[in-house]
């Protein structure tokens, strides 16, 4: 429950705290599809994107807040939607499952601390929403701040540290969950922990380099060595993806399913992340050059 009380916090308000943003067609649909999850009285709680509760069943205290809080929810949603367009490139990844009129996205509010939540989105088909629920795709994850849209470091930290998160995650369940612990562990899960620490320690040595915020006004000569520590960590970022998938593809050579969905989810981050460090960098390199096309 502690994820209700933390959203009634809000009183019902409209969130005044983040930019207005004109959206593109693919970024308008998302909005437009958004459905919001929950994770209520132990279980993953489904909502419309009028609100109209899909999965789970219905209590009074949830209701009660629905009835107030609809402008907040409205709020929410473009709040996710406008730091999805900002500070991630998780749609311009995935747009093949979020571009045709039946796909719909879902986003599952994670709480962490104070006004912060993890938001992990899967794609889904709409037709086959209620009957084949278990079937939607992982596209990826962000970090909010109901409190406060704007990023320090352009939100890089957080990635970051997420990769640590995850990495620990997948070294646990390895040992649980895979038939054949033992002839991955040194080749490949000792690998990753290795790898996955150094992106870790590096990024994070990197990121203090390059400025904290306000861009717009950050002298040439900064935003050029700016841009040498995203490509760096990039570079890195590359090697652990592509080991990753490496690992993937011979657990799946090894019917190795119980284990292979959360190194997927891993992968899946570690690309979104690398297109995101991609973005910044065409970013950064048109405003030294002060060039556009269009």
């Amino acid at each position: 429950m502690e994820i209700l009380n933390v959203l009634k916090k809000f009183n019902g308000r409209r969130l005044e705290n983040f930019p207005e943003i004109h959206h593109s067609n693919l970024f308008k649909r998302i909005r437009e599809n958004f459905h919001l999850e929950l994770f209520l009285k132990g279980n993953n709680m489904l909502f419309s994107p009028f609100y109209t509760l899909l999965r789970g069943e219905m209590f009074s205290e949830l209701e009660s807040f629905l009835a107030q809080s609809e402008e907040f929810l409205d709020s929410l949603k473009d709040f996710i939607v406008n730091s999805l367009f900002v500070y991630s490139a998780i749609i311009e990844e995935n747009a093949n499952y979020l571009s045709n009129e039946q796909d719909i996205i879902i986003g599952r509010l994670m709480y962490r601390a104070h006004s912060k939540f993890e938001v992990k989105f899967y794609s889904h088909y709409q037709e086959e929403l209620q009957n084949a629920y278990n079937d939607k795709i992982y596209l990826g994850r962000i970090f909010i701040d109901l409190k406060k849209f704007e990023k320090d470091y352009l939100g890089l930290n957080e990635y970051f540290q997420s990769i640590l998160e995850q990495n620990s995650k997948i070294q646990e369940r390895a040992l649980h969950k895979l038939r054949y612990y033992e002839e991955y562990k040194k080749p490949y899960l000792n690998e990753i922990n290795y790898l996955a620490r150094e992106v870790h320690a590096e990024a994070i040595e990197r990121i203090k380099l390059i400025p904290k915020n306000d861009l717009k006004n950050t002298p040439t000569i900064t935003l050029v060595e700016s841009i040498d520590h995203l490509l760096h960590i990039q570079n890195l970022m590359v090697e652990l993806k592509d080991f990753t998938l490496e690992f993937e593809n011979k657990l799946r050579l090894g019917e190795e399913t119980s284990f292979v969905k959360y190194l997927f989810k891993f992968s899946k981050d570690l690309i979104n992340d690398i297109k995101y460090l991609s973005k910044l960098y065409y970013l950064i390199s048109n405003k030294i050059a002060k060039y556009s096309v269009i």
